[in-house]
């Protein structure tokens, strides 16, 4: 199929369900931005337009925009998300509130930007209940057409169901120019599908609960272009940008379809969202989300080709309670995640412990995975953070001994059942964690 054509349909999927696509239009071209005119009569009553972005993207393409729209009898404003403590705006309630407080007045917004504006414009359109657009600024993450926001509430990373744009606009000048960290955070991001998808289909085996692999397989035909060839990332050749910006729009329009961020989301984005919790309970700068991403997946690869090595596991109770020391003032919204996974957990070792069902679990998980060494070289060729030494947290390097306790509670922030939690009531984890990051990310 096609994958333009998938644009504004609905259809029977081999799955059992029916997948209605909600975006309408993908533009990725140089004369795109002479598309927002046409977007805007087709899917508004009205003329008004807020352009929401930060001090970065706006100047990006933010007045290109203002005065081609000014120029077309469009009523323009616009909104500069304000930067926190001198670094990037988040997506939190008090800056959600903020957007509604001051963008309510508008027709259509525009969303200027990539992953905290895209978020923040996509809660806020979607409890206004007026449509959005997402113009790109960078090829960094995988959520320009997902209706999920990942928002940090009372501390607690959690991701919800909002409403996805009408069309996303991508202008290959501007990604291709973009700073390479953002470029190959989005490769990161979308190398996570491989792990991710594994553990979804885990939750399936395990547990019954739904799957989808025509979502799992919607990017097939685009990984040689950007896994075999890293190079183009790293030397910003338009053909690899252009796969690059197409599988993450389209691993975002699987969320969508699928109703879950499962298809592109599993325990390396649990590592990711306890670095940024922490960071943001002691007041720290954390990495680009992808980055983290990235350098995780690489370990989540290794820890499943560890567990396939296993014939015969033993298995250990895990704690009954997550870890105040390491948690501190997030241990009450943790500590109820973790209450929720523990059935799942107690469940998953019941089934794991026959030995027929260990070796079926590994044999149906062994066809989605990409190995450890292929996303490391990916990641490495591209120039990309591939090392737990490349990702800075509170302006530094990551440090061995944070990153390892990172890994070793990042299971217990969410209730979504992961290979994390395989290796954790197998003991994996935490017992040979610090051997799995020496060779896999020093």
């Amino acid at each position: 199929m096609d994958l333009i054509q998938l644009l504004g349909s609905s259809f029977e999927c081999t799955c059992g369900r029916q997948h209605t696509v909600p975006i309408e239009e993908f533009f990725y071209d140089q004369y795109s931005f002479g598309s927002i005119p046409r977007l805007i009569n087709r899917f508004s009553d009205g003329n008004r337009c807020m352009l929401i972005a930060d001090s970065r993207t706006y100047m990006v393409a933010g007045e290109e925009i203002r005065e081609l729209l000014a120029d077309d009898d469009f009523t323009v404003q616009r909104f500069i998300v304000p930067d926190i403590d001198g670094e990037s705006p988040v997506v939190d309630s008090q800056t959600k509130d903020s957007l509604l407080e001051e963008c309510s007045a508008a027709d259509l917004y525009i969303a200027l930007g990539s992953g905290v504006i895209n978020d923040l414009v996509k809660w806020l359109a979607f409890l206004q209940h007026k449509p959005y657009i997402v113009v790109a600024t960078a090829a960094s993450m995988n959520g320009y057409a997902s209706a999920n926001v990942a928002a940090t509430v009372d501390g607690l990373k959690v991701l919800f169901h909002a409403a996805a744009p009408k069309a996303v606009i991508a202008t290959p000048d501007i990604l291709i120019n973009a700073p390479h960290e953002l470029s190959t955070a989005g490769l990161g991001d979308v190398l996570a599908k491989s792990v991710s998808g594994a553990d979804w289909r885990v939750n399936q085996f395990l547990f019954g609960d739904y799957y989808c692999q025509f979502s799992v397989d919607l990017l097939k035909h685009l990984e040689p272009i950007y896994l075999k060839n890293p190079q183009k990332i790293r030397d910003r050749d338009p053909a690899g940008f252009k796969a690059l910006f197409e599988a993450l729009f389209y691993s975002s329009v699987a969320m969508t379809i699928t109703g879950t961020s499962a298809p592109a989301s599993g325990g390396e984005h649990l590592i990711s969202h306890t670095l940024d919790m922490l960071a943001a309970r002691d007041n720290h700068a954390h990495d680009l989300h992808g980055r983290q991403v990235g350098v995780s997946s690489i370990l989540m690869a290794a820890l499943y080709e560890r567990l396939m090595t296993i014939e015969e596991p033993q298995f250990k109770d895990p704690p009954t309670h997550v870890d105040e020391s390491f948690w501190g003032s997030l241990t009450p919204v943790i500590e109820k995640e973790f209450q929720e996974k523990l059935p799942r957990m107690s469940e998953a070792a019941a089934i794991l412990k026959i030995p027929a069902n260990w070796r079926a679990i590994k044999e149906t998980i062994r066809p989605n995975l990409i190995p450890a060494q292929n996303l490391k070289e990916c990641l490495r060729e591209a120039m990309a953070a591939h090392r737990y030494s490349d990702l800075q947290y509170n302006k530094s390097p990551l440090d061995m001994d944070f990153f390892m306790e990172i890994v070793n509670h990042a299971h217990q922030m969410r209730n979504r059942f992961t290979v994390l939690d395989i290796a954790t009531i197998v003991g994996v984890i935490p017992d040979e964690t610090e051997a799995l990051i020496e060779k896999w990310l020093s």
